[in-house]
């Protein structure tokens, strides 16, 4: 009974530890696409539990974005490193005609992009959970590549190390 006990406690604690909190999942399709949320959600869910934003900048015209959801972001693992350490949303480019409010200004969705620095599509933008900008990664990136960058981003390594010494450390 103490053994038992002392286990829940021990939980208790555990999860109340600063980072550590469950895993969310990414919503998937039943192409194992992911859904994903809109831009403004994911600020407002960053901002709640304090993970990095990723941002799809995409247009429907563009080609290398369409690889890039079909064979990068459906790989399970990806998608896991993605839930673990990202709020994620998009920006579309064609869409000329909405506004969204970020960061005390009204944007197009094009001006949002070219303001984070997307200067074509497919883009990667990553923010602090503040909105904040920490870095972008433009182009098409196969899985293996893609997934260094989200765990050099995700684990915060960006901070104190440079990419490559991160790599190198990885042994990749």
């Amino acid at each position: 009974m103490t053994r038992l006990l002392f286990l829940l406690v021990a939980g208790v604690l555990v999860a109340s530890l600063p980072g550590a909190h469950a895993v969310a999942q990414i919503q998937t399709d039943e192409n194992n696409q992911i859904v994903w949320p809109s831009f403004p959600e994911a600020v407002a869910r960053a901002e709640e539990n304090g993970k990095i934003l990723l941002i799809d900048v995409w247009s429907a015209h563009c080609p290398w974005c369409k690889k890039q959801q079909t064979q990068v972001y459906t790989q399970p693992e990806l998608q896991e490193l993605i839930a673990r350490y990202f709020e994620i949303g998009r920006i579309n480019l064609d869409n000329t005609t909405d506004t969204v409010s970020f960061r005390g200004y009204d944007l197009t969705y094009p001006e949002l992009a070219g303001g984070l620095g997307a200067t074509g599509t497919p883009t990667t933008v990553f923010l602090e959970a503040s909105g904040a900008y920490i870095t972008r990664l433009a182009g098409f990136h196969p899985a293996p590549d893609f997934s260094h960058v989200l765990e050099f981003i995700g684990t915060e390594a960006f901070r104190d190390t440079s990419y490559e010494d991160f790599l190198a450390a990885k042994g990749r």
